[in-house]
């Protein structure tokens, strides 16, 4: 995995690299990389927070947001070695994971100006869907309160043709698979238990004091009551997306989350895409994978 340093166009050695995961989520901050380096006084000036880094062949950078120099328990030359760990996410969605510092209330909107308007403000979506309303008070966190409204409308944030988009789950399932698999590949989640807590019924009350919403469910889910949303927002939080199973592959940067593999004739959506590498330069395993985590609707 290549990773470099745009302030001064340094290339991270693999003699340098310790470990390193590039991952891939629906979620609303989607990308992020998670690495360790060895400690070098260079990389400690280097690799600080809001320093910014370019990843593999991603032609957007990165920005650290956590940079932490540690102490390992791996003894060399009478010392143990150093190092630096790490996390990185597109630029421009660092202000995402902290509280906002001022309210947003957005009417008849989109994603995108949402995403904006809570401090992502270099962010172009690549495809997006219309938000009948927005609101983050002060003090919220912008990522829960952009996961709240994808789950009212049954959409995802996704990292998709190398731009942050805005797909309903419903489209997603409408795409060509990426890729075939044999059912013998899959690590399969075979839980109803865990089914039945994934997925619950919601209600709201009309203001003629009529139940809005399908109330009844299957023994062990749940029902809840939602305020304030209408049927159509009511429906869609019913569907989610169920884990199903774990693959691993070799190392494909191709795999991303929101794409479709198909297993037995059925279509699976990548919840989670890990690209792993490892690199064994203070002893330890060597090798690359790519992890990933599968779900049906």
């Amino acid at each position: 995995m290549r990773i470099a340093i745009l302030s001064t166009n340094k290339v991270i050695s693999a003699s340098e690299l310790i470990v390193a995961t590039l991952r891939t989520d629906l979620v609303p901050v989607p990308v992020s990389v998670e690495f360790a380096v060895k400690h070098t006084k260079e990389l400690e000036q280097q690799l600080v927070s809001g320093a910014e880094l370019l990843v593999t062949d991603i032609p957007h950078s990165f920005e650290i947001v956590y940079a932490n120099p540690v102490k390992s328990q791996t003894i060399k030359e009478d010392g143990r070695i150093g190092g630096i760990s790490c996390i990185a996410v597109l630029k421009g969605c660092k202000k995402l994971l902290d509280s906002a510092s001022n309210a947003t209330v957005l009417d008849q909107t989109s994603f995108n100006a949402a995403y904006r308007a809570c401090g992502a403000s270099n962010i172009r979506l690549g495809e997006d869907i219309p938000l009948p309303e927005f609101i983050c008070l002060k003090g919220r966190l912008p990522t829960e309160r952009l996961a709240l409204y994808l789950q009212q409308e049954a959409a995802v944030i996704c990292f998709k043709d190398l731009k942050i988009s805005v797909l309903k789950l419903d489209a997603i399932f409408k795409q060509d698979p990426i890729l075939k698999l044999d059912p013998s590949e899959v690590q399969w989640i075979d839980s109803k238990v865990l089914e039945k807590h994934q997925k619950s019924s919601y209600v709201a009350v009309d203001t003629d004091g009529t139940i809005i919403g399908d109330d009844t469910t299957t023994q062990g889910q749940s029902v809840i009551q939602k305020a304030g949303l209408d049927a159509r927002q009511l429906k869609n939080l019913e569907k989610v997306l169920i884990p199903r199973g774990i693959v691993h592959r070799p190392l494909n940067f191709e795999l991303n989350g929101g794409d479709l593999i198909e297993i037995d004739k059925k279509n699976y959506v990548i919840l989670t895409a890990a690209h792993h590498v490892e690199t064994g330069a203070i002893g330890g395993n060597v090798g690359t994978e790519t992890k990933l985590w599968l779900a049906s609707l």
